[in-house]
């Protein structure tokens, strides 16, 4: 038998005397040294001896023990993850990849306990919602009564204020801050310190680039750890997403979700909190991406979290209303796993976790979920605040039964409570109960099964921390620091055991770890507990088992890794294919004789998943599609060669590499819009309004009708400025058709007829004609979308540094009424380098310097005279300086007419500090009123 073989019999073995009972109970109620250290060293020698962490073996998970065990079975199969590399540096990576593993560190004198989270130290709470992600702690002896005065409180730390809820993790308190706040050196970071000290440990400081996120709402996320791996995992407000490890606080790795996904971050704060599954760390959020992802929708991305990989992206519906924070949770349900969320467009979803198929969805509110969900059995309990689809009631505490599949809406709902406001605060749900409290300050109890009200209570005006649940005890707080310690009652649902006021405002969540609470603040966090404390646990009830994964099973689902990656010319990528049961199980990788590869794009790929790029290739994208029997999964591959880019727009076309671009803006013959503009001033909108839905649906024919929720004519009529004028189809041919028959004539239109009725109202239908760019091409943000026409977009890699971007710019011609101000309806145009902005300000008429763009003391402005209809360059570079000892960033920018001599004079300079050193290049616009223009973008190296 060989070494691995015998490391993996024995840790088999180790699993089935794990899920004896007896062996259970004592591992839950007492030190055991040698079942955890022999756990450690099974883990840690199986290992080291392959290739790579966590070899494909074993499949499935019985219950909780193996969601820390099982990893190294095969719940995560070996892969070759890794960004496209040269084979110079392949071969330095696989050397790397191959060297030990760290061993997990064990604290024999702590108790250990078994969640669905893994085995974990007893007193831990590694997620924001604690190890079973239910708000629940099996803690005893903790306290009912303590004062921000001194009682009970065994330390405070002002550096941990926030409105981040923390985790502990193996006796360490982990949370997400600002950094210096309200000074140019602000940032955000992740501190760790002593759990029972308060003392810091170390931090991991990190710069907030490119984000409308004010100051105040920094550290609106939470960390999560992992037990098994020792890492924890953070999502910025400005969408940097690390992995860190938990004792030195080094960075692992590190994705910037905008720049490379394009997700989204926003005024209000809202920022998604990533949980952990076996090898994957998931985040959710929505993502104005690329290619036929490039239309907004909240997406949910899983990662590799040895290496930042992505494994899987899985969409839900397009152009959700909001951005939400709502956190995904995990349960195994009738025997197989699912992971449960609630989205922007105002659904709770199911998925497989480790392929991202969708299992159901359950569609409640137009507006988006905040709340975030917990599952008990097969019953998923969630809620809202917003608009209901059936009525015009607000808000709602819900029920659905995720046994079933497809659409919800109607066969999964039990129960429905409108206008209980459960919009931000996760319930908690304590036998047969359910303690939610809406965003009042209400705290409602119902019956789990039926959802009848049992009883309610005011604790605030508003609420945004989710109740907490130890030794018979419910812990609340609302927003404006008023304190309650609860018991549950029979009769009226909640017995009031003690209160009080906090002068402080309270956004995070509190929680319970080591027998102490944990409450923050926004001038403080609280260590609240006995100073000689007499902790005991109650075993965690066990977690329902997966269906084991027989012998028999087909695959019925794939995936291949990596799902997308950022290649250079010359470049190669080794793909995998795994193979998955109907529940979503691991099987097996794919064979090579069972895979047949189709390429879309440039690029080939050989029998065994290696692809390659030949050393001319352009900027372009790939599509990569393994097809085994029926199952087919697809990577998708964005090709950015090296600096310089340069991009005309002359063939009409959006980069399809580029980040957020595509949707957005449009590629147009902009001397045929000066000629429509002068000609026909609703031709021009229409061209305009037109090559946004050819290009955006991808269709040659459109019908322009309400008969959708869409509502496409009311959008068109609405561009137009005609809205209130056309009410009739006779109306609208009589207004609109010169400009269609200029639109025929010119061939941008090859037919339009109007085939509307009475019942129907004026209805349109178009035939997209053969007309491509003649003329000047150009790039256009568009104004036709309204939750768009501010946005920027990426359209280099994050690791680039040391360039000048330039660009010519200008804004289309404005309609002003006689009185009004002439700027104020002016655009906002701007060109990014290395995380940073130089903008042209509109309506104040000014040039403005700034990475963080709310932050009043991160921006740098002069006054610079610019009027619509007129063409200038932008041009603009960032240098790494010293600066006060420290390293700054020095950002300069030009602005001048276009064909006219570049100035010698920068028109805006600038030192910034914490300096940002690399960042993709990209451009900006404030598209509400009028159209932009961008032409010869152009990025060069510097020497």
């Amino acid at each position: 038998m060989s070494s691995i073989d015998m490391y993996r019999e024995r840790l088999r073995r180790l699993v089935e005397y794990v899920m004896h009972d007896q062996w259970r109970n004592q591992l839950n109620e007492s030190p055991s040294e040698g079942a955890t250290g022999l756990i450690a060293r099974h883990t840690h020698k199986l290992n080291t001896a392959v290739h790579r962490p966590r070899f494909a073996w074993l499949t499935h998970s019985t219950w909780a023990l193996l969601f820390t065990v099982a990893p190294v079975l095969g719940m995560a199969p070996a892969v070759s993850f890794g960004q496209a590399d040269t084979p110079a540096a392949a071969q330095e990576k696989s050397e790397k990849e191959a060297a030990p593993v760290s061993e997990p560190k064990v604290n024999p004198n702590r108790q250990v306990a078994i969640s669905p989270l893994g085995v974990i130290h007893a007193g831990d709470w590694p997620h924001w919602r604690g190890p079973e992600m239910n708000g629940i702690s099996r803690a005893k002896n903790l306290p009912a009564t303590w004062s921000p005065d001194g009682e009970n409180v065994l330390w405070k730390n002002d550096e941990l204020a926030g409105r981040s809820t923390p985790i502990v993790m193996n006796g360490k308190l982990y949370s997400l801050v600002r950094h210096q706040p309200a000074t140019p050196e602000e940032a955000e970071k992740v501190i760790c310190v002593d759990a029972a000290t308060g003392k810091k440990i170390w931090e991991n400081v990190f710069n907030v680039f490119e984000s409308d996120v004010p100051d105040t709402r920094v550290g609106w996320s939470s960390v999560v750890g992992d037990p098994h791996t020792g890492k924890v995992f953070a999502l910025g407000v400005c969408g940097l997403l690390q992995a860190i490890d938990a004792e030195t606080g080094k960075t692992h790795w590190q994705r910037s979700m905008s720049e490379e996904y394009g997700m989204l971050t926003t005024y209000g704060g809202r920022t998604n909190f990533p949980i952990v599954f076996e090898h994957l760390v998931i985040i959710g959020g929505v993502l104005i991406n690329w290619g036929e992802n490039a239309q907004p929708a909240h997406r949910l991305m899983a990662f590799d979290q040895r290496n930042g990989e992505l494994v899987w992206l899985v969409s839900t519906k397009l152009r959700p209303e909001d951005t939400t924070y709502s956190t995904p949770t995990f349960a195994v349900i009738d025997g197989e796993v699912q992971l449960v969320l609630g989205a922007g467009d105002g659904s709770m979803y199911g998925f497989q976790p480790r392929t991202g198929k969708q299992l159901w969805n359950y569609d409640v509110s137009p507006r988006g979920i905040n709340t975030s969900p917990i599952v008990i059995g097969s019953t998923v309990i969630c809620g809202h605040s917003d608009e209901n689809l059936d009525d015009t009631k607000m808000g709602a505490l819900f029920a659905i039964d995720a046994t079933k599949r497809g659409n919800l809406t109607k066969a999964g709902e039990l129960w429905r409570n409108k206008e209980q406001y459960i919009g931000k605060c996760a319930p908690v749900v304590v036998g047969d109960r359910i303690y939610a409290i809406d965003d009042g300050g209400i705290f409602f109890v119902v019956d789990l099964k039926s959802g009848k009200l049992i009883g309610k209570q005011k604790i605030g005006t508003m609420a945004r921390a989710s109740a907490v649940y130890g030794d018979g005890k419910i812990y609340a707080v609302d927003a404006t620091g008023r304190w309650f310690t609860f018991e549950p009652d029979e009769a009226k649902g909640l017995k009031k055991v003690h209160s009080m006021r906090l002068d402080a405002e309270v956004n995070a969540s509190p929680i319970i770890a080591d027998g102490r609470l944990y409450v923050t603040t926004d001038t403080t966090m609280y260590c609240i507990g006995s100073a000689n404390p007499e902790v005991t646990y109650d075993a965690i009830p066990p977690v329902a088992q997966e269906a084991l994964v027989g012998a028999e099973d087909q695959p019925a689902a794939a995936t291949i890794v990596p799902a997308e990656a950022v290649m250079k010319p010359g470049q190669k990528l080794a793909f995998q294919v795994l193979l998955y049961n109907s529940k979503g199980q691991y099987l097996r990788p794919a064979t090579e004789k069972e895979i047949a590869y189709t390429i879309t794009g440039t690029g080939k790929i050989d029998p065994d998943g290696e692809f390659s790029l030949a050393t001319d290739t352009a900027n372009t994208a790939s599509m990569v599609t393994a097809k085994i029997g029926e199952i087919s999964t697809t990577a998708r591959i964005r090709v950015i060669p090296d600096l310089p880019l340069e991009f005309a727009f002359s063939d009409g076309v959006v980069p399809i590499t580029g980040i957020g671009m595509r949707y957005r803006h449009i590629g147009l013959d902009y001397d045929l819009w000066k000629k429509l503009y002068s000609e026909n001033l609703l031709a021009a909108k229409c061209y305009v309004y037109l090559t946004t839905q050819f290009s955006n649906l991808g269709r040659d024919q459109l019908k322009i009708d309400d008969s959708t929720p869409v509502q496409p004519r009311t959008t068109f009529f609405r561009y137009l400025g005609l809205l209130e004028e056309l009410t009739t189809q006779e109306l609208a041919q009589a207004k609109l058709n010169p400009a269609l028959e200029l639109l025929q004539k010119e061939g941008v239109l090859a037919s339009f007829k109007w085939v509307g009725t009475p019942e129907t109202g004026a209805t349109l239908v178009v035939a997209k004609g053969p007309r491509k760019v003649e003329g000047n091409g150009v790039l256009c943000k568009i104004t036709t979308i309204p939750k768009g026409t501010r946005s920027q977009g990426w359209i280099g890699r994050p690791d680039m540094a040391n360039y000048t971007i330039q660009a010519d710019v200008a804004s289309a011609p404005l309609e002003v009424s006689a009185n009004a101000d002439p700027n104020a309806r002016m655009p906002d145009i701007g060109v990014m380098n290395q995380r940073y902005r130089i903008e042209l300000m509109g309506a104040s008429q000014q040039v403005k310097a700034y990475s963080w763009y709310p932050h009043d003391q991160k921006v740098h402005t002069v006054p610079y005279a610019w009027k619509p209809d007129t063409w200038y360059t932008m041009k603009m570079v960032v240098d790494t300086i010293e600066h006060n000892g420290q390293p700054a960033s020095k950002v300069r920018g030009k602005v001048w007419l276009k064909d006219q001599p570049e100035p010698e004079a920068w028109t805006i300079e600038w030192i910034d500090q914490p300096a940002n050193f690399h960042g993709s290049p990209g451009l900006f616009g404030n598209a509400k009123d009028t159209e932009i223009f961008f032409d010869n973008v152009k990025v060069t190296p510097r020497s």
